[in-house]
């Protein structure tokens, strides 16, 4: 029974060390923890406005403290308007203060994706998302 109960202490030990690494990655960037909303795109950057809950009828997404991550996002394949959302479950890591590889449920399976943080004060976050080939050049000295 002793080592059942340590062996449960040293997980959750190990667990919330993660969760800590993660946020420590985040740097100034912490405060990305929380939900946004989508206002508007300018070019390839996303402005999202920080919200208390998700609007029904736009793209948003949580980032929470524990890794997780849920996207509301288009439920179907069709983009045509008018859209049908629905959540999808996923988890975050930062690979540094500016960037976040996301993998996250959608429609037709599973995606991974990298969130690279453009600008990010209380009210507002613009990011822009990177998806292969532009995963490998987010990570080159520019």
């Amino acid at each position: 029974m002793k080592r059942l109960a340590f062996l449960i202490v040293v997980v959750l030990l190990v667990s919330c060390e993660k969760d800590l690494m993660n946020m420590e990655s985040l740097g100034s960037n912490v405060g990305i923890v929380g939900t946004w909303v989508e206002n508007e795109y300018k070019g390839d950057t996303l402005f999202l406005q920080r919200s208390g809950q998700m609007d029904i009828e736009k793209y948003g997404f949580t980032i929470n403290d524990d890794g997780t991550f849920l996207e509301h996002k288009n439920a179907g394949f069709c983009g045509t308007p008018p859209i049908s959302y629905d959540r999808f479950d996923g988890t975050w890591e930062a690979v540094s203060d500016s960037l976040l590889d996301i993998t996250v449920a959608y429609w037709g399976g599973v995606m991974t994706y990298q969130m690279r943080i453009v600008s990010l004060d209380v009210e507002e976050l613009a990011i822009r998302y990177l998806y292969t080939e532009d995963r490998t050049n987010a990570l080159r000295p520019k």
